[in-house]
C-alpha cells in the first residue's frame, strides 16, 4: 500500500533541538544556528528516506488496488482508523463507502505493518487505487540510535560541508550510520 502523508509536518524540535545539536558539535555561539537548523532538516529527511519511516506522528492515507493482504510502505504504522473503498467514478475521500471494521484486520507489530480483509465487496472496477485506509504513521518517541544518527550526520556535514575525499575518490559517509539505522528500516517490496 502506498502511504501518503495528509497531516501537517511535525515541529522538528520534538525530534531534536538545535541546542542539542550545538551541544553535540560544541558550538557555543549563535552565528550558525540557521546552518545547523538546515543541516538538521537534511539529516531528518535522510533518515526518513533511508529507513522509509516518519519521525513524529502523522495522519496518512494508504492506497491499495484492491482488497488484497497488503503491507504499508512507510512505518511504523501505529493505528488504522478506517478503511473506505470506491464504488463509483467519484474519487473524493468523503464519497467513498466505509468498510465495516469487522471485515479488516491489522498487524501493527510486524515491520512493515500489514492489513488483510475478509467478506469484502467488489470495488469500482475502473479505479486504480479503490481501497483507502486512514492511518497514523511515525515514531512518537524517537529511538536513541536514530537521534544519534542525526547527530552524526549533522556533525559530519558541519565539519566537512562536502563529500568525504579519500585520495582522488569521493566516498559516502562512513560513520556507522547504517549500523544505527538498519534495525529501523521498513523494507517494502510492492
Amino acid at each position: 500500500m502506498e502511504v501518503v502523508i495528509t497531516g501537517a509536518a511535525v515541529d522538528q524540535d520534538t525530534i531534536i533541538t538545535v541546542a542539542d545539536l550545538k551541544a553535540h558539535l560544541r558550538v557555543t555561539h549563535s552565528a550558525e544556528d540557521g546552518l545547523i537548523g538546515a543541516m538538521r532538516s537534511a539529516a531528518i529527511a535522510h533518515v526518513e528516506n533511508h529507513c522509509n519511516i516518519k519521525l513524529g506522528s502523522y495522519t496518512a492515507k494508504a492506497y491499495s488496488p484492491g482488497f488484497y493482504p497488503s503491507y504499508f510502505s512507510k512505518g511504523p504504522v501505529t493505528a488504522v482508523s478506517e478503511v473506505r473503498y470506491q464504488t463509483t467514478a467519484t474519487k473524493t475521500y468523503s464519497s467513498l463507502t466505509v468498510l465495516s471494521a469487522a471485515n479488516w484486520f491489522t498487524d501493527l507489530i510486524s515491520s512493515p505493518a500489514r492489513i488483510a480483509y475478509r467478506d469484502f465487496p467488489i470495488p469500482y472496477e475502473y479505479a486504480f487505487q479503490p481501497v483507502v485506509a486512514s492511518c497514523t504513521v511515525g515514531y512518537t518517541t524517537i529511538p536513541a540510535p536514530i537521534v544519534h544518527a542525526i547527530k552524526l550526520y549533522v556533525a559530519h556535514k558541519f565539519e566537512n560541508r562536502q563529500e568525504e575525499i579519500t585520495g582522488t575518490i569521493s566516498t559516502r559517509l562512513k560513520m556507522g550510520m547504517d549500523a544505527l539505522l538498519n534495525p529501523y528500516r521498513v523494507i517494502f517490496q510492492p
